[in-house]
């Protein structure tokens, strides 16, 4: 594996980084994984999900880990710019680094699942860079590990004010639109990539930073009846944020099934 770490994708210094996992072979372009780390939208590290990038370009993958903007500094939607914009750089550098633009997945936990799904579902909010310009930033399937996907319905849990950090503004003076609006559950249309959704049991809302599985489920069935191809696994006795843990059966559980989903919709080149 050849690591290459600190690449800048944007014009926020540190906040606009990414680490690039290859396979040491790259005989020809490579699907990629894009791991997006979780810490309520305020704090976490790309380095969570090194245990993860490693397992892919085991399996041939290559894969990268992505910073991006923190609340307070930076509220909604910065943190959906720069990791549309992180994808869109990806591509644009794709035969340098031999990555194949047209097989990139997404994985995330909590808050990074949230921007994950929303990779998915929606195209480029900001399309004002002309280097970037043509490229863009939807993914072809997504892993969203426990994602606060409903903001609204997350109001009602334990982690309200987190999100209403995220959003800058008090949930009751809010339109409803607006939460809505930074919702992937609310932004679900015509065009559905494959969905693999993991959450555990202990996960319920009930404490600061948690996210109610009630949300995930929610989410897989309106997937579902929108057409997309989802799955739903629920890891009984698994507590919020165990895919950073590589220790942890419930992350070693979720990593089994993202390998088979990845090995599924990105593994065979479409053309």
């Amino acid at each position: 594996m050849k690591t290459l770490s600190n690449l800048s994708y944007g014009p926020h210094e540190e906040r606009n980084l990414l680490d690039l996992y290859l396979p040491d072979v790259c005989d020809s372009p490579r699907p990629m994984v894009v791991c997006i780390h979780g810490g309520g939208w305020s704090g976490g590290d790309k380095l969570k999900y090194a245990w993860l990038e490693r397992a892919l370009t085991d399996m041939g993958f290559a894969a990268a880990s992505v910073t991006y903007r923190f609340w307070p500094k930076w509220c909604w939607p910065a943190q959906l710019d720069d990791v549309q914009r992180a994808i869109r750089w990806l591509r644009r550098h794709a035969t340098e680094y031999g990555i194949d633009p047209s097989r990139i997945g997404a994985l995330g936990g909590s808050a990074g699942a949230h921007l994950a799904s929303h990779l998915g579902l929606m195209e480029t909010c900001d399309d004002s860079d002309p280097e970037l310009a043509g490229f863009s930033s939807r993914v072809g399937c997504v892993v969203d590990c426990y994602g606060p996907v409903d903001l609204q319905a997350m109001m009602r849990s334990a982690s309200a004010p987190i999100v209403e950090g995220l959003m800058g503004m008090p949930f009751c003076s809010a339109s409803e639109c607006a939460y809505r609006h930074a919702s992937p559950l609310w932004r679900i249309g015509r065009f559905l990539p494959p969905f693999l959704i993991v959450h555990g049991t202990e996960d319920v809302g009930t404490s600061r930073g948690q996210v109610p599985l009630t949300i995930s489920e929610d989410f897989a069935e309106r997937l579902r009846g929108a057409g997309s191809d989802v799955s739903i696994v629920k890891l009984i006795g698994a507590p919020h944020g165990f895919s950073g843990n590589p220790e942890s059966p419930h992350a070693q559980a979720m990593w089994k099934k993202a390998a088979m989903f990845f090995q599924q919709h990105l593994a065979t080149n479409p053309g």
